[in-house]
């Protein structure tokens, strides 16, 4: 049997709840979840305990060699901290420890020069850290009976009992893409991952399934470029320059409506500090509504901006295009009437450039000040036309659109410069 290199998977993840323990058969949720909080708790210790020592060790290193000149030997760091994180975690299965350990040591690795530069602090771990289960083995599994789906891990070792517990997994409202995810789970299709459990804000249980399959080898084609258009109407509007092909987000009455409501909340808060004559840590508290509405909408706005262009790479993936274009940041920032002008583009920007990047997509910023007045189909500019206006009608072909999508088509064509 052929190995696929991990430099060729997909790594993807898929969080279902734990609706109850089924294995052992005595077991209840009481005393099931106080194994889950003993083993979250041991986790985080673990994970503080192997990043402090990797910090140690660091500045034991540094001053070595600023005393001889030379580079404190690294063999045995790893093997000695993972007998002190297994002496630490009394109860937690011991293939747990080996994976606590890597995560530490990678993420102090990733962050060793900002560290010694002091542009960040040594990370630390909270308590409500997911419990990190062992890949492979044969200590994680997922399976399927009568239509129902169970997982079982390995939580504690074999001094405690019970030792594996397993779960029937929420799934009955599952959509049947995401069953079809576990399906190939099962038969072998993908590869099963490290797998995380942890608990929400509702204080309810969950698992996070991560898994891997294999990265198609499909290069995107450099001459299919995606328009996309801030547009009047629509926060945005993509169209492709070899078909008509499009689209379209219909959410303007969404994003208004909640700008409405945290504008008319505000002005309620603000009227009321007019006469406030609170100071020093009054006034603090007095502002903390504010805040807690500037955070909330900051919270709205990169949610839709994630939805936003994660909804452009899958229209650029499935029509194989190679470029994507979009007007500069300045025209959209000058343009008074785009439904994201209040907005701070650049974080819409920077997402999407991030998630192009990862696909082999190149994203390019063009000026697009005339995409407005030209006519997508005769290229003719339409000087008459009012680009406020919500359809577009040529004087000379009399083709018809939608101004935001006839400006997506010719933002597509366009050749940057």
């Amino acid at each position: 049997m052929s190995t696929v290199s991990e430099k060729t998977m997909i790594r993807a993840q898929i969080r279902l709840y734990l609706q109850r323990p089924v294995e052992p058969e005595h077991l209840s949720w009481n005393e099931t979840g106080r194994i889950l909080h003993d083993i979250s708790f041991e986790t985080v210790l673990g994970l503080n305990h192997a990043i402090t020592e990797c910090h140690l060790f660091e500045r034991d290193r540094s001053k070595h060699w600023r005393e001889t000149g030379e580079n404190l030997p690294q063999n045995s760091l790893y093997s000695r901290i993972y007998a002190e994180t297994r002496e630490i975690m009394k109860t937690a299965a011991s293939g747990m420890a080996s994976t606590i350990v890597r995560t530490a040591v990678t993420r102090y690795r990733n962050s060793s020069k900002d560290i010694r530069s002091f542009r960040q602090s040594v990370p630390s771990y909270r308590l409500g850290h997911p419990i990190l289960l062992r890949e492979g083995g044969g200590e994680t599994k997922i399976w399927s009976d009568g239509g129902l789906y169970f997982f079982r891990a390995a939580f504690q070792n074999r001094n405690y009992s019970p030792t594996r517990i397993a779960f029937l997994l929420d799934t009955f409202k599952l959509a049947k893409s995401r069953k079809v995810i576990l399906d190939q789970i099962i038969s072998g299709g993908y590869k099963l991952g490290a797998c995380q459990v942890a608990q929400d804000s509702r204080k309810r249980w969950f698992v996070r399934i991560v898994y891997g399959f294999p990265k198609t080898e499909s290069k995107p084609d450099s001459t299919v470029c995606i328009g996309v258009n801030l547009g009047l109407s629509f926060p945005f509007c993509c169209a492709v320059n070899n078909g008509f092909r499009k689209l379209q987000c219909n959410e303007a009455m969404i994003i208004k409506n909640f700008r409405r409501q945290i504008v008319k909340r505000k002005s309620v808060f603000q009227s009321c500090l007019k006469y406030s004559t609170r100071a020093g840590h009054g006034k603090t508290k007095a502002m903390a509504p504010i805040k807690k509405l500037i955070e909330k909408e900051r919270n709205f706005r990169l949610t839709k901006y994630h939805q936003y262009t994660s909804r452009i790479m899958d229209f650029a993936i499935n029509n194989n295009a190679g470029v994507i274009q979009i007007e500069k940041l300045e025209h959209v920032i000058d343009s008074p009437k785009k439904i994201l002008k209040d907005w701070a583009v650049s974080e819409f920007y920077q997402k999407l450039k991030y998630k192009a990047e990862h696909s082999g997509i190149e994203v390019r910023e063009i000026g697009a000040s005339s995409a407005y007045l030209q006519c997508s189909e005769c290229g003719n500019v339409n000087e008459a036309e009012s680009s406020d206006q919500s359809d577009f009608r040529c004087s000379t072909c009399s083709y018809e659109a939608h101004v935001d999508y006839n400006t997506a088509r010719n933002i597509a064509r366009m050749r940057s410069g």
